[in-house]
Protein backbone atom coordinates (compact mmCIF):
# COMPACT_ATOMS: atom_id res chain seq x y z
CA UNK A 1 0.00 0.00 0.00
CA UNK A 2 1.24 3.49 -0.87
CA UNK A 3 0.55 5.15 2.47
CA UNK A 4 1.54 8.58 1.14
CA UNK A 5 -1.05 8.25 -1.62
CA UNK A 6 -3.60 7.28 1.02
CA UNK A 7 -2.73 10.38 3.06
CA UNK A 8 -2.86 12.60 -0.05
CA UNK A 9 -6.35 11.30 -0.92
CA UNK A 10 -7.93 13.78 1.51
CA UNK A 11 -8.96 11.15 4.06
CA UNK A 12 -7.01 12.90 6.86
CA UNK A 13 -8.80 16.22 6.38
CA UNK A 14 -12.21 14.52 6.23
CA UNK A 15 -11.42 12.50 9.37
CA UNK A 16 -10.35 15.52 11.42
CA UNK A 17 -13.44 17.47 10.36
CA UNK A 18 -15.73 14.52 11.14
CA UNK A 19 -16.87 14.03 7.53
CA UNK A 20 -15.78 10.40 7.07
CA UNK A 21 -18.23 7.54 6.95
CA UNK A 22 -18.09 5.14 9.92
CA UNK A 23 -16.36 2.58 7.70
CA UNK A 24 -13.69 5.08 6.63
CA UNK A 25 -13.09 6.19 10.22
CA UNK A 26 -12.73 2.59 11.34
CA UNK A 27 -10.31 1.82 8.50
CA UNK A 28 -8.09 4.83 9.24
CA UNK A 29 -8.01 4.17 12.98
CA UNK A 30 -7.00 0.57 12.33
CA UNK A 31 -4.29 1.55 9.85
CA UNK A 32 -2.73 3.89 12.43
CA UNK A 33 -1.45 0.82 14.28
CA UNK A 34 0.68 -0.12 11.28
CA UNK A 35 1.58 3.31 9.90
CA UNK A 36 2.72 5.91 12.48
CA UNK A 37 2.91 8.50 9.70
CA UNK A 38 -0.89 8.48 9.62
CA UNK A 39 -1.02 9.66 13.23
CA UNK A 40 1.62 12.29 12.44
CA UNK A 41 -0.45 13.53 9.49
CA UNK A 42 -3.55 13.80 11.70
CA UNK A 43 -1.68 15.77 14.36
CA UNK A 44 -0.16 18.04 11.71
CA UNK A 45 -3.56 18.84 10.19
CA UNK A 46 -5.05 19.52 13.62
CA UNK A 47 -2.14 21.92 14.27
CA UNK A 48 -2.84 23.68 10.96
CA UNK A 49 -6.50 24.08 11.92
CA UNK A 50 -5.46 25.50 15.28
CA UNK A 51 -3.12 28.02 13.59
CA UNK A 52 -5.85 29.10 11.17
CA UNK A 53 -8.28 29.58 14.01
CA UNK A 54 -5.82 31.80 15.85
CA UNK A 55 -5.02 33.80 12.71
CA UNK A 56 -8.69 34.39 11.97
CA UNK A 57 -9.69 35.13 15.53
CA UNK A 58 -10.59 38.70 16.54
CA UNK A 59 -10.39 40.54 19.82
CA UNK A 60 -13.66 41.14 21.69
CA UNK A 61 -15.75 44.16 20.74
CA UNK A 62 -15.83 47.34 22.84
CA UNK A 63 -19.17 46.25 24.29
CA UNK A 64 -17.69 42.90 25.30
CA UNK A 65 -14.73 44.71 26.90
CA UNK A 66 -17.15 46.82 28.98
CA UNK A 67 -19.01 43.75 30.21
CA UNK A 68 -15.76 42.03 31.13
CA UNK A 69 -14.42 45.06 33.01
CA UNK A 70 -17.74 45.57 34.78
CA UNK A 71 -17.69 41.96 35.91
CA UNK A 72 -14.10 42.26 37.12
CA UNK A 73 -14.91 45.46 38.98
CA UNK A 74 -17.79 43.71 40.72
CA UNK A 75 -15.24 41.21 41.95
CA UNK A 76 -13.14 44.13 43.28
CA UNK A 77 -10.29 43.30 40.94
CA UNK A 78 -7.86 46.23 40.91
CA UNK A 79 -7.29 48.14 37.70
CA UNK A 80 -3.73 49.43 37.92
CA UNK A 81 -2.80 52.40 35.68
CA UNK A 82 0.80 52.30 34.46
CA UNK A 83 2.66 55.13 32.75
CA UNK A 84 4.59 54.07 29.69
CA UNK A 85 8.21 55.16 29.75
CA UNK A 86 8.12 55.57 25.98
CA UNK A 87 4.87 57.42 25.27
CA UNK A 88 4.08 58.89 28.69
CA UNK A 89 0.51 57.57 28.30
CA UNK A 90 -1.37 55.75 31.03
CA UNK A 91 -1.95 52.09 30.15
CA UNK A 92 -4.74 49.98 31.58
CA UNK A 93 -3.07 46.58 31.65
CA UNK A 94 -6.22 44.74 32.64
CA UNK A 95 -8.14 45.31 29.42
CA UNK A 96 -5.76 43.45 27.05
CA UNK A 97 -5.35 40.72 29.66
CA UNK A 98 -9.13 40.31 29.81
CA UNK A 99 -9.31 40.23 26.01
CA UNK A 100 -6.60 37.57 25.93
CA UNK A 101 -8.53 35.61 28.53
CA UNK A 102 -11.61 35.60 26.31
CA UNK A 103 -9.52 34.43 23.35
CA UNK A 104 -8.00 31.66 25.44
CA UNK A 105 -11.47 30.68 26.61
CA UNK A 106 -12.54 30.32 22.99
CA UNK A 107 -9.50 28.20 22.20
CA UNK A 108 -10.16 26.03 25.24
CA UNK A 109 -13.78 25.54 24.18
CA UNK A 110 -12.64 24.54 20.69
CA UNK A 111 -10.23 21.90 21.97
CA UNK A 112 -12.74 20.61 24.51
CA UNK A 113 -15.20 20.19 21.65
CA UNK A 114 -12.55 18.46 19.52
CA UNK A 115 -11.66 16.13 22.39
CA UNK A 116 -15.35 15.35 22.93
CA UNK A 117 -15.74 14.43 19.25
CA UNK A 118 -12.64 12.23 19.36
CA UNK A 119 -13.90 10.45 22.47
CA UNK A 120 -17.27 9.87 20.80
CA UNK A 121 -15.48 8.39 17.78
CA UNK A 122 -13.50 6.05 20.01
CA UNK A 123 -16.65 5.02 21.88
CA UNK A 124 -18.42 4.32 18.60
CA UNK A 125 -15.47 2.28 17.37
CA UNK A 126 -15.41 0.22 20.57
CA UNK A 127 -19.15 -0.30 20.41
CA UNK A 128 -18.91 -1.41 16.79
CA UNK A 129 -16.08 -3.78 17.67
CA UNK A 130 -18.02 -5.44 20.46
CA UNK A 131 -21.32 -5.68 18.58
CA UNK A 132 -20.01 -6.55 15.12
CA UNK A 133 -20.23 -10.17 13.87
CA UNK A 134 -16.60 -9.88 12.75
CA UNK A 135 -14.65 -12.61 14.60
CA UNK A 136 -12.15 -11.48 17.21
CA UNK A 137 -9.43 -13.28 15.27
CA UNK A 138 -9.99 -10.98 12.32
CA UNK A 139 -9.44 -7.94 14.55
CA UNK A 140 -6.12 -9.49 15.51
CA UNK A 141 -5.29 -9.71 11.81
CA UNK A 142 -5.99 -6.00 11.33
CA UNK A 143 -3.68 -4.93 14.15
CA UNK A 144 -0.93 -7.37 13.22
CA UNK A 145 2.04 -5.33 11.92
CA UNK A 146 3.02 -8.15 9.55
CA UNK A 147 -0.27 -7.79 7.66
CA UNK A 148 -0.10 -5.68 4.49
CA UNK A 149 -3.06 -3.31 3.94
CA UNK A 150 -3.93 -2.50 0.34
CA UNK A 151 -6.28 0.40 -0.44
CA UNK A 152 -8.22 -0.29 -3.62
CA UNK A 153 -9.61 2.73 -5.46
CA UNK A 154 -12.26 3.06 -8.14
CA UNK A 155 -11.21 3.17 -11.79
CA UNK A 156 -12.62 5.26 -14.63
CA UNK A 157 -16.35 5.77 -14.29
CA UNK A 158 -16.29 3.80 -11.02
CA UNK A 159 -14.34 6.36 -8.98
CA UNK A 160 -16.86 6.15 -6.13
CA UNK A 161 -15.97 2.49 -5.57
CA UNK A 162 -13.60 1.61 -2.77
CA UNK A 163 -12.40 -1.45 -0.84
CA UNK A 164 -9.59 -2.24 1.55
CA UNK A 165 -7.74 -5.54 1.58
CA UNK A 166 -5.59 -6.88 4.43
CA UNK A 167 -3.12 -9.39 3.03
CA UNK A 168 -1.35 -12.00 5.14
CA UNK A 169 1.64 -13.00 3.04
CA UNK A 170 2.53 -15.86 5.37
CA UNK A 171 -0.78 -17.68 4.95
CA UNK A 172 -1.69 -16.40 1.49
CA UNK A 173 -5.04 -15.22 2.82
CA UNK A 174 -6.56 -11.79 2.31
CA UNK A 175 -9.49 -10.10 3.99
CA UNK A 176 -11.50 -7.63 1.90
CA UNK A 177 -13.81 -4.97 3.32
CA UNK A 178 -16.23 -3.37 0.83
CA UNK A 179 -16.82 0.35 1.34
CA UNK A 180 -18.49 1.33 -1.93
CA UNK A 181 -19.15 -1.25 -4.64
CA UNK A 182 -22.36 -1.91 -6.64
CA UNK A 183 -23.78 -5.35 -5.97
CA UNK A 184 -23.21 -7.95 -8.65
CA UNK A 185 -26.09 -9.82 -10.29
CA UNK A 186 -26.87 -13.51 -10.60
CA UNK A 187 -25.14 -13.51 -14.01
CA UNK A 188 -22.03 -11.53 -13.00
CA UNK A 189 -19.28 -11.99 -10.42
CA UNK A 190 -16.51 -9.77 -9.13
CA UNK A 191 -13.11 -11.36 -9.62
CA UNK A 192 -9.84 -10.51 -7.85
CA UNK A 193 -6.62 -10.45 -9.87
CA UNK A 194 -2.98 -10.12 -8.81
CA UNK A 195 -0.02 -8.79 -10.75
CA UNK A 196 2.91 -11.17 -10.29
CA UNK A 197 6.20 -11.01 -12.21
CA UNK A 198 4.61 -8.96 -14.96
CA UNK A 199 1.65 -11.34 -15.31
CA UNK A 200 -1.98 -10.94 -14.22
CA UNK A 201 -3.27 -14.05 -12.48
CA UNK A 202 -6.68 -14.83 -11.03
CA UNK A 203 -6.99 -15.02 -7.25
CA UNK A 204 -10.66 -15.92 -7.19
CA UNK A 205 -14.28 -14.78 -7.00
CA UNK A 206 -15.29 -12.17 -4.43
CA UNK A 207 -18.54 -12.94 -2.65
CA UNK A 208 -19.78 -9.36 -2.59
CA UNK A 209 -23.05 -10.35 -0.91
CA UNK A 210 -21.06 -10.04 2.32
CA UNK A 211 -21.23 -6.44 3.51
CA UNK A 212 -20.09 -4.84 6.76
CA UNK A 213 -17.52 -7.54 7.51
CA UNK A 214 -14.52 -9.17 5.89
CA UNK A 215 -14.66 -11.30 2.76
CA UNK A 216 -11.93 -13.93 2.95
CA UNK A 217 -9.99 -15.00 -0.14
CA UNK A 218 -7.17 -17.55 -0.28
CA UNK A 219 -4.15 -18.42 -2.40
CA UNK A 220 -2.97 -14.85 -2.93
CA UNK A 221 0.40 -15.10 -4.74
CA UNK A 222 3.26 -14.18 -2.42
CA UNK A 223 5.08 -11.90 -4.87
CA UNK A 224 2.08 -9.82 -5.88
CA UNK A 225 2.78 -6.12 -6.43
CA UNK A 226 -0.71 -4.91 -7.38
CA UNK A 227 -4.33 -6.03 -7.45
CA UNK A 228 -7.47 -5.29 -9.43
CA UNK A 229 -11.14 -6.26 -9.31
CA UNK A 230 -13.16 -6.78 -12.48
CA UNK A 231 -16.79 -7.67 -13.11
CA UNK A 232 -16.94 -10.89 -15.12
CA UNK A 233 -19.55 -13.40 -16.24
CA UNK A 234 -20.70 -15.72 -13.47
CA UNK A 235 -17.97 -18.16 -12.51
CA UNK A 236 -15.11 -15.87 -13.50
CA UNK A 237 -12.82 -15.55 -16.50
CA UNK A 238 -9.39 -16.79 -17.57
CA UNK A 239 -8.17 -13.26 -18.27
CA UNK A 240 -9.47 -9.97 -16.88
CA UNK A 241 -11.90 -7.85 -18.89
CA UNK A 242 -10.02 -4.55 -18.73
CA UNK A 243 -13.09 -2.50 -19.70
CA UNK A 244 -14.88 -3.94 -16.63
CA UNK A 245 -12.20 -2.98 -14.12
CA UNK A 246 -13.80 -1.49 -11.00
CA UNK A 247 -10.93 -1.34 -8.52
CA UNK A 248 -7.15 -1.18 -8.52
CA UNK A 249 -4.60 -1.05 -5.71
CA UNK A 250 -0.83 -1.21 -5.41
CA UNK A 251 1.40 -2.39 -2.58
Amino acid sequence: MDIQQYIASGIIEMYVMGLCSPEEEKELEQLQHQHPELQEAILQYEKEMEDKMLQNSTLPTAETDKRILKKLESLQAPVIPITSAITGKRINWLKPVAAAAVLLLGISAYFNYSLYNKNKKQEALIAASTSSPLPAGDYAVITNPSITPVAMYGVGTHTICRCTMFWDKQTGKAYIMIHHLPKSSSSRDYQLWAEVDGRTVSVGIINDEIRGRFIEVTNVPGHSVAFKVTLENAGGAQTPTIAETYLEGKI
